[in-house]
């Protein structure tokens, strides 16, 4: 941290316009660094979208706003921003067939698990340790599809430190989102920006000259003396860095997964209260809320973790979902010729939905996330502290971080009492 202080950078890059690289532009800024803003899409956001349907405002990507969240909640309210209750809690649903086991039998079970994982030899088997943990077949089957849900990667493809997840996959708070859409967050972040950002600027090389940095993407290149590199964890190993990232590095960077994840939203007929249903056989879950800007008249769904999507034929499009969809909720009455799905594995700019890291410390993250030199530092939700990867929150987390790695500045201290 020291060195890049002692340079005194006076302009910086930030690749990516979401809002890890949003946070950091921010911070920058305000410390009086000029700043350039890079992204490829021709938005802002990132994996944050929002957008119109049926006359409301749906969330393409990140939503859920829940307890905790309080660097979220004190960068909307800065900005005039407003949070708004969605009326249903996160992470509960009903699950049909139903009714399933209660919350108490989900809370005791999910501890359980938690403190056996906590000193499971290593490599065990998140399956394994959740059957050697928890002997109610019910309650290990509901939190099996959470984790593999919350995750979007496949239970059999987690080892037993996932399971350090699952506590907070059954304390359940009211779920918010942006009053409008979430994207709202990006897009006023980006106002207070001295400059506009540049979308349509895909960066392809970080180049190193001494104690400058050289950016180069398709038809440019700038020159600064600082850069946050805070794009897409699954994009990391397509930019070109020279010299060459360590090693170790690379490694570990190619070793995180990035989940796969798919949404559907599709119009109602008529108005729905807020509710939440989540099917034990497919694997996906849906919601209805009153903060969609039409009252209730759009459902909403998501599935996680490959094989999930496959069974809904997601690649083909919507209407095998619609149909299950149907299943498990009668009487929903969809416009399904307006349905709108979200893949993100297919999305260019992000190759899947987000890092699949576990809710505790992990060399992999420490070893992908190390600053490959004092004046270039990465940012993301796969670089946040291990309870917020692949979260909103996450990556407001570590866009600050990442400024403040830039500057020299030592971290805040922690607030006495709950966040």
């Amino acid at each position: 941290m020291g060195p890049a202080s002692d340079r005194n950078p006076r302009r910086a890059a930030v690749v990516g316009a979401g809002l890890a690289g949003l946070a950091a532009a921010e911070r920058l800024a305000a410390a009086g660094l000029e700043v350039v803003v890079l992204e490829a899409r021709e938005r802002v956001g990132g994996r944050v979208w929002s957008a119109q349907l049926a006359g409301g405002v749906v969330e393409r990507g990140g939503e859920f706003v829940t307890s905790g969240y309080s660097v979220t909640e004190r960068t909307a309210a800065r900005l005039g921003i407003a949070l708004v209750g969605m009326g249903i809690d996160y992470p509960d649903r009903e699950l049909h067939p139903g009714p399933g086991p209660g919350p108490g039998a989900l809370r005791r079970g999910a501890e359980t698990a938690a403190a056996a994982a906590a000193v499971a030899t290593p490599g065990t088997a998140a399956a394994a340790a959740l059957d050697g943990a928890v002997a109610d077949g019910a309650v290990r089957e509901v939190l099996a599809m959470r984790l593999q849900s919350a995750l979007a990667h496949p239970l059999d493809a987690l080892d037993a430190r996932f399971l350090a997840h699952l506590p907070d996959l059954v304390t359940t708070a009211e779920a918010r989102r942006v009053d409008g859409g979430n994207q709202r967050l990006a897009e006023a972040l980006a106002a207070r920006l001295p400059g506009p950002v540049r979308t349509g600027s895909a960066v392809r090389e970080i180049r190193r000259e001494g104690d400058a940095i050289r950016v180069i993407g398709e038809g440019f290149e700038l020159g600064v003396e600082a850069c946050v590199v805070a794009i897409p964890l699954a994009l990391l190993p397509e930019l070109r860095f020279d010299p060459p990232l360590p090693d170790r590095q690379a490694e570990a960077i190619a070793a995180i997964p990035t989940s796969r994840a798919a949404k559907l939203a599709v119009p109602l007929r008529s108005r729905h209260a807020p509710r939440a249903l989540m099917s034990a056989r497919h694997r996906f879950w849906a919601w209805t809320t009153v903060c969609d800007g039409t009252g209730g008249r759009i459902a909403n769904a998501w599935a996680g973790a490959a094989p999930v999507l496959g069974r809904l034929a997601v690649e083909a499009g919507p209407a095998r979902w619609l149909a299950r969809l149907g299943a498990l909720w009668p009487g929903l009455d969809p416009v399904a010729e307006d349905a709108l799905l979200t893949d993100w594995q297919r999305d260019r700019w992000a190759r899947g939905a987000y890092s699949v890291l576990p809710g505790i410390a992990d060399p992999r993250g420490d070893a992908a996330i190390a600053p490959p030199a004092p004046n270039l530092v990465f940012a993301g939700e796969h670089t946040a502290e291990p309870e917020w990867t692949g979260t909103i929150e996450g990556a407001l987390r570590s866009g600050a971080r990442a400024a403040r790695d830039l500057l020299g500045e030592e971290p805040p201290r922690a607030r006495a009492g709950p966040s």
